[in-house]
This record gives structure tokens, C-alpha cells and sequence, in this order.
């Protein structure tokens, strides 16, 4: 890729069924034919393919393969005339840049390209002093220079450019880099040229004409005839305007109409002016007609941005609504589901009381049978009563919270346990409510029981385990053992077995 890009280029072009890869050699193989074509000089009109890689490699964890990525999405942007995206794109590449080398000051050296082209030369500046302090004693140090000195050339600081391209050259000819060479003596004797310092920059423009190479001669014949012609040395300017004018494109040739338009009329051949004039407005009017085409596409793609932003916008708008709309319709079914099925609990509990209002009601009813006759139906009635009202009391106490706490209570580590500790007085008091029955029959039938004795009764009716009834009575093991054989001594069989049965262990 560094030193043969056009042969990789080859091997990438190769590959069969790209799309076939996996995930992470799809996003690889994205991004170095990106790269690959970059280097090749190849227009990146689509950036469907590098945007794999950056969808890949993402824009926050950093490393060089997300920094590329980044870069060429960039890059694209700018073959494209997006150069506000590429810049963009740039920044973020220099955030996930991990290291500082020539690839991370070839990003700012192209960053400040962009600025240039947005007419923020002082930004630009910044820019290439960022490129030159990374690659400072290097023979890449020429290009962020001969940057600076240009963004000193724009600004209309001749003297700060001449140091700065001065200072490249020194370096180009230390290098013996014949093509930066002839570049610096061109850009050289254009800022003399426009210093005024005519012979100077003459002595440089033909300093370039014999080192530039056959693609960048015409130019600087034409940078010659224009000072040939400050220097009022009309037959010379004349030879270099018309020097290789059809290697130059149609804003040099441009120029070159023009110098000769100037030099024709100064010699007072009027039908040479003309001719030149006329060939020049020719070319300035198909300038024109480019220039406004560019600035109708220019305008035409911002307008085309501008309504994709709109329409994203009422998209983000829509979406919001629709999310806002639902949250608040979620919210009100949360509440009207909350709201009906505490009414119905509550319509459940009242419903648990009354049928356990009647219950008593059928127990005084008992006592009040007191005939010898049917003693037998009468414990059979009571007992079955006693069991309808155990079952109501359970039913109550899961319509509350205490009911949560206690399987909570089941399920909780010794560490946990001693966490809920503090709920101890409230969860006795609740399941005591629930129980009231209950215990007052167990108080009736056997009233040498006490109330920790009743309790008791009522947890092992809830089949507690051991370790829930030594946490809420706040006795030990063998103090609850104790209290059951007290209990078993005061109750009768039938009714100890039914409170301390087997199942309910």
C-alpha cells in the first residue's frame, strides 16, 4: 500500500465476493480499497463502501483503522464538494488518531486544504503548524511549510510567506527533491512578482523553468511572461505567453489572451489586440458559464442538504411525538391498571371481611348451643368454622404487603435478613390483624396459652419457616422448641396436629 499503491489496488480488485467476508475482513478490505483507490488518484464519488468501515470501527474507541476510516470518509466528502462533511470527518479522524505520525499530519495538512478553501486562512494556518510540529526533522516538514506560507500569501503578507517558502526550499534542496524544488522557485518568484521585485522574480522563474518537469512547464512560462511583461519586455513576454499555451487549462490560457491583448496594444497592433481580446472574452465567458453552473450545483446541493435536513428534523419531530404519546398512554394504562386492581383488592378484602364478620357471627351462635343432645355436631360445626376462618385469615393477609415481606423473608440471606430486621414489628402487627379471629379462638378454647404462644400457632399456620419464625418472634431454635412442647401440653390432639402438622412443616 505505501510503496506500490497501484498493485494494491490489483490485489483488492481481485478479491471474489467481497460481501462474502466476515464482518471484521469486510470492514478492512472497505477500507483499504478506499485507500487504495485514493492513492491511485481515483475520484471517491461513493462513500457507501468506506462507510462500512466506519460503521465498523465506530468514532469512539481509538485507533488507526478508526482514524483512516474517518479520514477517507472525509476524503470522499471532498472529491464530492462536501468540504464542510469533510472537515467534519477530518476531526474526528485527528480525535481517534492514537499516535502522533505522518498519517496524523497528513489529516491536518488536508483539514487546513479545507480551510483554505473556505477562505479561513488564519484557521489553515494552525493547521499546517500542527503537520510541521509532527513531522519537524523530517523530510515531510516541506509541505506543511510551503502551507503556512501560502495561508502568509493569502492574507497579503508578502514577507512572512518569503520566509516561510525560504525555509522550505532550504530544506527541498537538502533533500535533493527535484519536484518540491521547482515548485518552491515557482512559488517564489510569484510572491516577488507581486512585491514588485520584478528582477528577483525573474531570477526565480527561470530558476523553475529548467528544474520543473514537462507537466508543470506551462505554468511556469506563463508566471515568466507575466513578469517579462512588468518588465516591459514585450517581445520576451509575448514568446513565453504563447510557450506551450495549449498545456495550460482555460483559466491560464485566459491570461495568456490577456498578457498578449496587453502586449499587441502597447505595440499598437490593433488587429493582433483584437483577435486576442476576442479569444479571451470567448474563454472568460465559458469561465463564466462554469463558474455559474458550480454555483447553481453548489446551490442545488445545499438546497437538496437543506430539505434532507427538514425532512430529518420533522422525522426526529414525529418520532418524539409518537414516543411522548406513548409514554404518557403507557402511563395512564399503568395507572388505570394500578388503580382498578387496587380497587379490586380492596373490593376482595372487604369481601374477606364480611364473610369472616359472618364467621363470627356462626361462632357466637355455637355458643349458645349448649344442649348435651348434639355436643357432637357442635365440635364438628366448630371445628369446621375454625378451619373456614384460618383459610379467610390467609386469604386477607395476601391482599396486604406483609404478605410480599414474608416470601421475601423465606428467600433472604442470613446477611439480608438481618436488613429486614426493622420491618420485625410492623410484619407481626399486620399478620396479628389478620389473624385477630383466630388467635381469640385458640385464646377461648385454651386460655393458659399466651400471646407469644398464639403467634407462634399463627406462623406455623402459615407454614413459616424456622428461620422467618426465629426472625419474627426474635427467639432461638431451641427456645421455639421449648414453646411448642408448652403448647402441645395445653392443647388438645386434634387441634396441635392441625396447627404443628407435618404439611405445615
Amino acid at each position: 500500500m505505501e510503496e506500490y499503491p497501484d498493485s494494491a489496488l490489483s490485489v483488492l480488485e481481485s478479491i471474489s465476493f467481497p460481501q462474502e467476508l466476515p464482518r471484521a475482513d469486510r470492514a478492512l478490505y472497505a477500507l483499504l480499497l478506499t485507500q487504495a483507490r485514493y492513492k491511485n488518484y481515483i475520484t471517491l464519488e461513493d462513500d457507501s463502501l468506506i462507510k462500512t468501515a466506519v460503521e465498523y470501527y465506530g468514532d469512539r474507541k481509538k485507533s488507526v483503522r478508526a482514524a483512516k476510516a474517518h479520514y477517507y470518509w472525509g476524503a470522499t466528502y471532498r472529491d464530492r464538494g462536501y468540504t464542510s462533511f469533510a472537515v467534519e470527518e477530518y476531526l474526528a479522524a485527528i480525535r481517534l488518531m492514537p499516535v502522533k505520525d505522518e498519517f496524523l499530519a497528513m489529516i491536518y495538512d488536508n483539514l487546513a486544504e479545507c480551510y483554505e478553501e473556505e477562505d479561513l486562512s488564519s484557521v489553515a494556518a494552525e493547521s499546517y503548524r500542527s503537520a510541521y510540529q509532527i513531522l519537524k526533522g523530517k523530510s515531510g516538514q516541506i509541505y506543511p511549510l510551503r502551507g503556512i506560507a501560502r495561508t502568509f500569501l493569502l492574507q497579503n503578507e508578502q514577507d512572512s510567506a518569503l520566509c516561510y517558502y525560504q525555509q522550505a526550499l532550504d530544506y527541498a534542496l537538502a533533500d535533493q527533491d527535484s519536484n518540491l524544488i521547482g515548485a518552491l522557485y515557482h512559488d517564489l518568484a510569484m510572491v516577488y512578482n507581486e512585491k514588485k521585485d520584478y528582477i528577483q522574480a525573474d531570477k526565480y522563474a527561470s530558476k523553475a523553468i529548467a528544474v520543473v518537469g514537462q507537466d508543470r512547464v506551462a505554468n511556469a512560462y506563463l508566471l515568466k511572461a507575466k513578469i517579462m511583461l512588468n518588465l516591459n519586455k514585450l517581445d520576451s513576454a509575448s514568446y513565453f505567453f504563447s510557450k506551450n499555451m495549449d498545456s495550460l487549462d482555460i483559466y491560464g490560457k485566459v491570461a495568456c489572451y490577456n498578457g498578449m491583448y496587453q502586449i499587441a496594444k502597447k505595440k499598437g497592433e490593433w488587429k493582433v489586440a483584437t483577435e486576442n481580446i476576442d479569444a479571451y472574452k470567448i474563454l472568460y465567458d465559458s469561465i463564466q458559464i462554469m463558474t455559474d453552473n458550480e454555483e447553481l450545483n453548489r446551490l442545488m446541493d445545499k438546497h437538496q442538504l437543506e430539505e434532507h435536513k427538514r425532512l430529518l428534523s420533522e422525522r426526529t419531530k414525529i418520532l418524539f411525538f409518537s414516543l411522548g404519546v406513548s409514554f404518557f398512554s403507557l402511563m395512564i394504562i399503568c395507572v388505570f391498571y394500578f388503580m382498578w386492581n387496587d380497587r379490586k383488592r380492596k373490593k376482595r378484602y372487604i369481601a374477606l371481611q364480611n364473610e369472616l364478620t359472618q364467621k363470627r357471627v356462626d361462632n357466637m351462635l355455637l355458643k349458645e348451643e349448649d344442649s348435651e343432645s348434639n355436643k357432637e355436631d357442635i365440635d364438628k360445626k366448630r371445628s369446621k368454622l375454625t378451619e373456614q376462618q384460618i383459610q379467610l385469615c390467609i386469604s386477607m393477609l395476601k391482599t396486604t404487603d406483609c404478605y410480599d415481606k414474608l416470601e421475601a423473608l423465606e428467600k433472604a440471606t442470613p446477611k439480608q435478613l438481618l436488613a429486614m430486621r426493622s420491618f420485625r414489628k410492623e410484619m407481626r402487627s399486620a399478620i396479628s390483624s389478620s389473624f385477630v379471629d383466630v388467635m381469640m379462638n385458640l385464646q377461648e378454647r385454651y386460655p393458659t396459652l399466651t400471646g407469644d404462644d398464639v403467634f407462634y400457632c399463627v406462623l406455623s399456620l402459615l407454614c413459616c419457616s424456622k428461620s422467618v419464625m426465629m426472625e419474627l418472634m426474635g427467639a432461638t431454635s431451641d427456645a421455639l422448641k421449648t414453646r411448642k412442647s408448652r403448647i402441645k401440653n395445653k392443647m388438645d390432639a386434634q387441634i396441635f396436629e392441625r396447627v404443628f402438622g407435618v404439611d405445615n412443616q
